[in-house]
């Protein structure tokens, strides 16, 4: 194969993938050292990577905003054309994606088989996770084997804004415990009431809960405190993404739905206890560190769509309504008398 001097990946989803795309500019650095690596996303996700030390350039393209799309694209495909790039790979199978991979001219592109204009793929074993998916991907180039571990790179003042936090709170790490109880599909998001009954019983227990979650969602995570009727913590709007997983690392453990918080605290090496109702383990959305654990109820409705819906198909919500917070703080308890968070 012709040397690599120039390569560019497309992930255009949102932040879950985005984290989850995270080992693979790592394994192209190893597979071409002296290769420069540049990466496009939309703009929202751009602080996944603004400082990932394996990402030379971070090009955006803001294909969610209608009136920036087309010219978006127009002005994307003519800077690609311009770095004139020996090697293209996209980890989202979109059309869009496709053609920036086509007009960017670059000699090898490289897809999933389901990819659109492609001239280089392999095949892919099912039930694959998506934090591996990618990087499979990559023995069409080379056998090598690749570390799967996702990673975030946070800046020293968003560390310093944590440790703050954790401190002006009189929280300690020991007993800290994360909640994440929302998600942008309302029929991902685990019962209100039965979030406060965990947040009352692992109080009870001597933990310290802190919610956490977007400014969007800081009405939820006080409502639940509210109906726990214990001491919490509302964490949630006072730090952005990066914030977030400063936080949940200094955690013993995350409760959370299947959304973004779940991919923090993978990335930031904190064990994982998700509850999944609407979506499914085999769609490759998975906690996937040694330890971690999935609460889920088995019905023959169950998966109802990828991503989940705004009400549930079916009327009843059971996929949700089944899973009781005795079965999660069953789960948890397991998991905090078992698991040795690994040393940083």
């Amino acid at each position: 194969m012709k040397e690599i001097k120039r390569i560019f990946f497309i992930q255009t989803a949102f932040f879950g993938d985005v984290i989850m795309s995270t080992p693979i500019p790592r394994a192209l650095k190893q597979l071409y050292p002296e290769a420069k690596v540049d990466i496009i996303l939309i703009p929202e996700t751009r602080i996944i990577y603004q400082d990932n030390p394996y990402v030379d350039n971070i090009y955006l393209f803001d294909k969610r905003n209608l009136l920036k799309r087309i010219p978006s694209f127009i002005k994307l495909v003519h800077t690609l054309r311009k770095n004139n790039y020996d090697l293209a790979i996209s980890v989202h199978i979109s059309f869009s994606s496709s053609l920036l991979m086509l007009f960017s001219g670059a000699k090898i592109r490289l897809g999933y088989p389901r990819q659109k204009f492609k001239n280089l793929t392999i095949d892919l074993p099912k039930g694959v996770p998506v934090v591996k998916r990618g990087l499979l991907l990559l023995k069409a180039l080379s056998d090598q084997e690749f570390d799967y571990q996702t990673e975030l790179f946070i800046r020293p003042e968003i560390q310093k804004k944590v440790q703050e936090y954790i401190h002006s709170n009189k929280l300690t790490p020991e007993k800290m415990i994360a909640i994440a109880p929302g998600s942008v599909w309302p029929t991902k998001r685990w019962l209100p009431d039965y979030y406060a009954e965990i947040v009352k019983a692992l109080t009870v227990e001597g933990y310290q809960c802190v919610m956490i979650g977007s400014g969007e969602e800081s009405q939820l995570c006080q409502e639940i405190i509210e109906k726990a009727g214990v001491q919490a913590f509302n964490s949630a709007g006072n730090f952005n993404i990066l914030g977030s997983a400063e936080l949940i690392s200094n955690c013993r453990l995350i409760i959370t739905n299947d959304s973004a918080p779940m991919h923090l605290a993978n990335a930031v090496k904190t064990p994982v206890l998700a509850i999944f109702g609407p979506t499914v383990q085999r769609f490759g959305c998975f906690p996937y560190r040694e330890g971690d654990r999935v609460v889920q109820v088995d019905l023959k409705c169950r998966p109802c769509g990828k991503h989940g819906h705004k009400r549930c198909p079916e009327g009843h919500f059971r996929c949700m309504k089944d899973i009781t917070p005795e079965m999660v703080l069953q789960y948890a308890k397991e998991m905090l008398q078992s698991e040795v968070k690994e040393i940083q």
